[in-house]
């Protein structure tokens, strides 16, 4: 069995493949000021709204909801568990690791198969 790293082909021959690019970053301030170039609301007003779901998300998945945000997704807790012999014998120390997960909504999903796809010069 040969091994080959990324654009090597099994030949050693160089092999080219597309990568998406999108290195450059929004912070949540360019979101905000973004949304309220789109609406009636004040960048502070959108800023505060989108902090405070920062602020509350984390708070609700830890009280053991998960959260649906239509159109978006669904954020949710998962945790990676040892297990017990009898019910007696689970507490807290079977929780090894939390995990967060999310699942894009379909409404998302679709918007993102619209993508443009474009080759960007070298």
């Amino acid at each position: 069995m040969s091994t080959f790293r990324p654009g090597q082909g099994t030949e050693g021959k160089k092999m080219w493949f597309p990568k998406l690019t999108g290195t450059s970053q929004l912070t949540l301030r360019d979101v905000a000021r973004e949304l309220a170039r789109q609406s009636t609301l004040s960048e502070s007003d959108v800023y505060a709204v989108i902090y405070g779901l920062v602020e509350l998300i984390p708070d609700k998945l830890k009280d053991g909801y998960t959260i649906k945000l239509n159109d978006l997704g669904t954020f949710r807790l998962h945790a990676r568990v040892t297990t017990a012999d009898s019910p007696d014998q689970v507490t807290v120390r079977n929780i090894k690791e939390l995990r967060l997960s999310f699942k894009p909504d379909n409404t998302l999903k679709k918007e993102l198969q619209n993508a443009k796809i474009k080759k960007e010069k070298e």
